[in-house]
């Protein structure tokens, strides 16, 4: 579990860029939308599995 870690902050970090991306540039819907639904979807799994790491490391 402490592995994933480093890829799920990745991920965070990535999810983040992508509804920033999604947010500000001017891209074809299609393509828009899959930044503006994928990236928080991104970014909540990785911050939700981030802290079901941490609590359960604390045990």
């Amino acid at each position: 579990m402490r592995v994933l870690l480093p890829v799920l902050m990745i991920g965070l970090i990535v999810g983040n860029l992508f509804t920033i991306l999604g947010l500000t540039t001017n891209l074809p819907s299609g393509l828009n939308r899959l930044f503006l639904f994928g990236g928080p979807a991104l970014t909540i799994l990785a911050a939700v599995s981030i802290v079901v790491i941490v609590l359960q490391r604390r045990r």
